[in-house]
């Protein structure tokens, strides 16, 4: 298994962000988180003119209008993208108390689930092993159980099939008119299976699945954004560099 240096799971989060240098009385400039970790920040900006290793003030600008959380980090890594910056942001861990409430406020503000990415990036790095494939023999009935407020909830069934319910939760998709579902088990088709609204404002569908595989898939926004499932079994690498979730049955 091919292994980066991350050490806990990331997840795809749009935040606004003030930053500038930590030694200058400059005036800020904005950003957008693109994902964010225990360790860094992504960040997408027009225009970043700042050197590798330089140190910067982030206001992370929290929903609701909660009180913005201040973050120190270092410039890892910038390069273009179609005329956008695009920056990696490695925390600056002045206490790791200190850091993981202000990742907690961060969390709790967006409504993201505190241990996602408290947790180890074990199988988040390269490309896992494959699971092996169950007995058809070895699944049995389950009864269906009340859909969590986020995740993934998976029902057995005897003939090798599982009904897999994924939900976005509104935190995720903001202000979003139309969610899609789409995956290895639809041969990524982004028409193939949209989500329904639900009242929360939460994006929902369940699809049947076979049983003793697993299952890349991401959510598409209004046909323009990607988004993870916070909740997911696993992450993996694609070939665009990003991440995909994945769905273990």
């Amino acid at each position: 298994m091919i292994t980066t240096k991350r050490k806990f799971h990331r997840i795809d989060l749009p935040l606004n962000v003030k930053f500038r240098p930590s030694h200058g009385a400059v005036e800020y400039a904005t950003a957008v988180t693109k994902n964010i970790s225990f360790e860094g920040l992504c960040l997408e900006a027009k225009a970043f003119n700042f050197i590798q290793y330089e140190n910067l003030e982030l206001n992370v600008q929290l929903p609701k209008g909660k009180a913005p959380v201040t973050l120190s980090g270092d410039v890892a890594w910038k390069k273009q993208v179609n005329g956008t910056s695009l920056v990696g942001i490695k925390l600056k861990m002045r206490n790791k108390d200190t850091l993981k409430k202000d990742m907690e406020n961060i969390l709790s503000a967006a409504e993201v689930p505190k241990d996602v990415i408290f947790s180890s990036d074990t199988e988040f790095m390269g490309k896992a092993e494959k699971k092996p494939v169950a007995k058809a023999t070895v699944k049995k009935s389950i009864s269906t159980q009340q859909a969590p407020a986020t995740g993934l909830a998976k029902q057995y069934l005897k003939n090798g099939k599982c009904k897999v319910t994924f939900r976005l939760p509104q935190a995720a998709a903001m202000d979003a008119q139309t969610v899609v579902i789409a995956g290895d088990f639809n041969n990524w088709d982004t028409a193939a299976s949209p989500m329904t609204q639900l009242k929360n404002g939460d994006f929902k569908i369940t699809l049947s699945l076979d049983a003793g595989r697993d299952y890349r898939f991401r959510y598409l926004i209004d046909g323009s954004r990607w988004e993870n499932d916070w909740s997911a079994d696993r992450y993996e690498r694609n070939d665009y560099g990003a991440d995909d979730s994945v769905v273990v049955l």
